[in-house]
């Protein structure tokens, strides 16, 4: 899936890049996609991070229920208190 041909980018001065519309498509990248930054030994590797929708994340944690005195109402209101900071 990658790709043979490097692609170039600017820092802007605010530290941020421009990744080009080619790389962006052949991996998906929208506005909004959550991207980790990890250093390695090579330099910087961007790496997407795909979040759980809400209802995914609602049956993990009532997976999880014994373990936490939280009721689903509360955890379900943190989730889009969270979500609609990033935003």
């Amino acid at each position: 899936m990658a790709s043979d041909q490097p692609e170039v980018t600017t820092v802007t001065s605010k530290g941020q890049i421009t990744i080009p519309s080619k790389l962006r498509d052949q991996f998906g990248l929208e506005q909004g996609t959550k991207l980790m930054v990890v250093p390695t030994e090579y330099g910087l590797v961007l790496k997407k991070v795909d979040l759980p929708s809400i209802e995914e994340f609602q049956r993990r944690v009532e997976n999880r229920a014994d373990a936490s005195d939280m009721s689903l109402d509360e955890v379900t209101r943190l989730v889009h208190e969270a979500r609609s900071s990033d935003e």
